[in-house]
């Protein structure tokens, strides 16, 4: 571990679980073990996006919403 706290990860389990650069991780602790794993960061997206829309369109039918949307 370096000064900052920062591990490396060898290139080999990089490669072979799919790690790109940027992505998050979440770390637990079991019993004398730690276990890291990917955080789901487009699962957490479009939960924080649920019900941004609710009511927005109540005015509305969804027959007309849809020929707007085409532009008719």
């Amino acid at each position: 571990m370096y000064e900052r706290g920062q591990i490396t990860i060898p290139k080999q389990f990089r490669n072979r679980l799919g790690f790109q650069p940027g992505m998050v991780f979440v770390f637990t602790i079991e019993g004398n073990s730690v276990r890291m794993s990917a955080k789901n960061q487009r699962r957490e997206k479009l939960e924080e996006a649920r019900g941004c829309l609710k009511g927005m369109f109540d005015d509305i039918g969804t027959d007309a919403l849809i020929a707007e949307m085409r532009g008719r």
